[in-house]
């Protein structure tokens, strides 16, 4: 049976039992370190005996996972297990999504990256996920991080623990037992229909290439980072469309670099006649520029370039459009509203969610519903009215 010795607080009251599990010697006699878990005494539970009978249950459970290979002997920290578990991410995952992942454990490894893998427990990362939640957490603004940011904290640590259960690394994922702040789905913002004819007359008065490419935005409901890696062999004059095959990114470390779509998934999309002519027109200035800076220029393929011909940074879009929204005092633009208020066009005018969700480059259908669910939900409900005027109406 395992034997515990008890943990004690600064105040000399027991919070819970050091379990260990003795291995056995190795081949020269020398006896190995034990296998060893730290077990908390439950919240609320103050009883003698009803902690005595779980301090009992605990010490049979622990030793039957090490006698079954479940428990490592393995001492590793958050941190040295973290960066193995974000090398196995590296392979599988795009850059872009490790380099965040990255980030988010230099302030995770602060809070907890010295301590065990084995001792890390909910009440550990509920109390950081209240410090992310107070004044000064964000470093920017000096307020509180966002929901949303405290939540990505919370799925990676949930993430690199998972990992560590698959490998029978530790009993259980101890953020499953945390409590995250809750999630509260915004509704996707969109422009109205009177504010993309503003926007589009504020246009005229830009340079072409910005102007074509935020007709694309607004036409295809493409991610910037798509526009931005469309190359002219992409796309097809005669039949009026793009094909999204590439996304343009950016990160610190790597700069700017290209990869496949958010889905490895590339689809054609058809593109209004009045916007390839812009872009049929923007290809013939470009080919002026090519002229003048003769060697200077560097033939990338794509349809939107720095001035010599190298690619551009997709966080450029996001500037450009803030300093135009400012200039001509337009509702805030961020290029993603485009792509909610081409959704909102297409389902208000009752195209199928498989359409909307192909257009879009969704992956599946259902994430087109989730984001668009109100305006899914309000579509059905405009469908449902016209199958009852016409099937249940009373006839005269």
């Amino acid at each position: 049976m395992a034997n515990a010795k008890p943990l004690k607080n600064k105040e000399g009251k027991i919070y819970g039992y050091q379990l260990r599990v003795f291995r056995g010697r190795d081949v020269n006699g020398k006896q190995l370190k034990p296998y060893s878990m730290v077990w908390h005494i439950p919240e609320g539970m103050v009883h003698p005996k009803s902690i005595k009978k779980e301090l009992e249950k605990a010490k049979a459970q622990f030793e039957n996972d090490c006698k079954a290979g479940l428990v490592s002997s393995d001492k590793k920290t958050f941190q040295v297990y973290a960066e193995y578990v974000m090398t196995l991410k590296d392979r599988d995952l795009k850059h872009r999504t490790v380099f965040r992942y990255r980030q988010l454990l230099n302030r995770i490894n602060d809070e907890i990256g010295f301590l065990k893998l084995t001792d890390v427990t909910s009440e550990h990362l509920n109390r950081f996920y209240i410090k992310l939640g107070q004044d000064g957490a964000n470093q920017h603004t000096k307020g509180p991080l966002s929901t949303k940011t405290i939540l990505e904290y919370h799925h990676l640590i949930h993430t690199i623990y998972a990992q560590a259960v698959k490998e029978g690394v530790v009993r259980s994922n101890p953020a499953d037992a945390a409590t995250p702040p809750a999630h509260k789905r915004k509704e996707a913002e969109f422009f109205e229909l009177e504010e993309i004819d503003r926007i589009k007359e504020c246009l005229e008065k830009e340079p072409l290439k910005w102007q074509v490419i935020s007709h694309l935005l607004i036409a295809s409901g493409a991610r910037r980072g798509e526009i931005m890696g469309l190359k002219w062999e992409h796309i097809d004059f005669k039949k009026n469309a793009i094909r999204v095959s590439n996304n343009l990114q950016y990160t610190a470390d790597r700069g700017t670099y290209d990869e496949t779509t958010k889905t490895d998934t590339p689809h054609w999309v058809s593109i209004a006649p009045e916007v390839m002519r812009l872009l049929s027109k923007y290809r013939k200035e470009q080919a002026v520029l090519q002229l003048q800076m003769g060697d200077r220029w560097e033939d990338s393929g794509y349809c939107f370039t720095q001035a010599n011909g190298k690619p551009m940074n997709p966080n450029s879009i996001t500037d450009w459009l803030w300093k135009f929204s400012k200039k001509y005092n337009l509702p805030h633009i961020h290029p993603h509203k485009f792509r909610h208020t081409q959704a909102s066009i297409l389902i208000s005018e009752g195209v199928d969610p498989v359409t909307v969700s192909k257009r879009l480059g969704h992956s599946q259908v259902s994430t087109t519903q989730n984001i668009y669910a109100h305006l899914v939900s309000k579509a059905e409900e405009e469908a449902n009215e016209v199958i009852a005027s016409v099937l249940y109406k009373k006839k005269a």
